[in-house]
Parts: structure tokens; C-alpha cells; sequence
């Protein structure tokens, strides 16, 4: 899974990786130009990239390459001469490489892509390039919802992998079940690392659908859901105002408990 994003800091899709990469608490880095420059002028401060000596584009590019494991390059249609560039320097330096034409996939279809490309690649460090805003004005848009997509997508693979929440050492095995939701939720929280408990603090309401893909397995099985647990089940009955929820409707009650909690405590507002 990635670990972290490298962008050049230009407009359009390399400045979609860096609102991203801040929004869901992921680690980011690059090299943009002398002067910090971009197609908007110098870029904002809030954006920690490392300035190059030169003003030299091709230099800027060849270094953010260089710094990553593979490149992935988000368009529409034909490539432009400096995103070829882009392609040209990346197989010169044996990196992977993917090109995600955004005229031929859906945005769903880009997202899984882009997730099963870098499982299978092992990719940590990705460099991520495309138009600027001027060349395609629906371009940041589209990239930020691909690449908040992929890192669900992501999660929910290694959910799957046994290899999240304590999987290794036996989740909650040896304690004994919530009976609240309060108690549910500062179970689940205390299981989550700070970047997952970032992540989640700044899902947006209509993706809490993905975050119960990636816990309601993990609830399930260590809350007693499947033995039943009926404490728990009539707390969120209570905290939610409906009659006799089934398993799969605790699971996102106490999702939605986690969320809203994690919403005052966690999140991550853009200065």
C-alpha cells in the first residue's frame, strides 16, 4: 500500500495529490522549481515541498522521479509533451509505471487500478503527475476523488489480508465484549493507529458506506456481534432511536458513533 505521495506541487493533479495527502493524514513530499513556481504563482507555504536550485521543469521532474518508486500519471487522452516527459524519464529509471486515461475508465475503474497496480508493484512512494488546471478544468476534481478511492480501496484489502487492527496479535482476543456504544467506540478507537483515526476523522458522510466495508467485519467478530451480545445490541438501539437493529445496523451505528467523535477530536482543517 502506499505510504506516501510525491507530487511537483503544479496545479491540477499534482496539487489534487497534496489536498489529499493532507486531508487523510498521509505523508507527502517532492521538488517543485526555484521560486516555488506553479501556474498559479508561487505555491501556498502550507504545502511542504523542497525548492530546487533550478527553475528548470525537466530537472524538477527527473528529481521527483527519482525520489519514488513509481509513477502514475492521470489524464485525459493524449499526453501532453512534458507528462510524455514524465513517462520517458520514468522508464529510463526502471521505476513502474501506470497511466490512468480517464477517457477510457470510469473513476471507479481508475481507483481500482491504481490500488491493485500498487499492491502488486509494492509501491511505497508514488509520484503523481497529470494536466494542469488549464489544460483540463475537471482534472482536480477527478484525481481527488480517485486517489481518496484508491486509499479506501486500499484499507479494505488489507482489512481483508487479516493484516489491520491488531490482526497479528489477536485484535481483542482475552477481553471481554462492549456492552455501549460508548464502550465500542473507545474499543475501536484505542485499536486504530492515529493515521487511521485521522483518516476516518476526515471521511466525508456520503463514504461512511466504505468505512463499513473496511470495520463492520472486525465489529462483528471481536464486539460478539455473531454470538449475539445483546447489551451492545439494545445500547445502539437506544443511541440510534430504532426498534431491533440486525448486526450489520449496530456495525454502522457504532460507526457513525466513531465518526462523529472522531470528527471533534481528529480532524484536520486546511489553514
Amino acid at each position: 500500500m502506499v505510504h506516501r505521495f510525491v507530487s511537483g506541487g503544479q496545479t491540477g493533479v499534482q496539487r489534487a495529490v497534496l489536498d489529499t495527502a493532507i486531508k487523510l493524514g498521509i505523508d507527502y513530499s517532492g521538488w517543485i522549481p526555484r521560486g516555488r513556481r506553479s501556474e498559479d504563482g508561487p505555491l501556498d507555504t502550507r504545502y511542504q515541498l523542497k525548492e530546487m536550485e533550478s527553475i528548470d521543469i525537466r530537472q524538477t521532474i527527473k528529481r521527483n522521479i527519482e525520489s519514488s518508486d513509481g509513477t502514475l500519471v492521470i489524464s485525459r487522452g493524449k499526453l501532453s509533451d512534458w507528462l510524455t516527459l514524465s513517462v520517458q524519464f520514468t522508464l529510463q529509471s526502471h521505476n513502474q509505471l501506470l497511466h490512468a486515461d480517464l477517457s477510457q475508465r470510469s473513476l471507479f475503474e481508475a481507483s481500482t487500478l491504481i490500488c491493485d497496480w500498487a499492491e502488486v508493484h509494492r509501491i511505497r512512494r508514488l509520484y503523481v503527475t497529470g494536466p494542469r488546471q488549464s489544460e483540463d478544468k475537471s482534472i482536480y476534481s477527478d484525481s481527488c476523488s480517485i486517489l481518496e478511492a484508491s486509499i479506501y480501496l486500499g484499507f479494505i484489502k488489507a482489512t481483508s489480508l487479516g493484516s489491520f487492527m491488531g490482526a497479528s496479535n489477536g485484535g481483542d482476543a482475552g477481553q471481554k465484549y462492549p456492552t455501549t456504544v460508548e464502550q465500542a467506540v473507545e474499543r475501536l478507537k484505542g485499536a486504530l493507529s492515529l493515521k487511521d483515526r485521522v483518516m476516518v476523522a476526515n471521511t466525508d458522510a456520503e463514504r461512511l458506506d466504505e468505512l463499513y466495508r473496511w470495520l463492520a467485519e472486525y465489529i462483528k467478530k471481536n464486539y460478539g456481534l455473531y454470538s449475539g451480545n445483546p447489551e451492545l445490541m439494545t445500547s445502539c438501539a437506544a443511541y440510534a432511536g430504532v426498534g431491533e437493529p440486525l448486526p450489520d445496523e449496530v456495525c454502522m451505528v457504532i460507526i457513525r458513533a466513531l465518526w462523529e467523535e472522531l470528527r471533534r477530536t481528529h480532524r484536520m482543517r486546511l489553514v
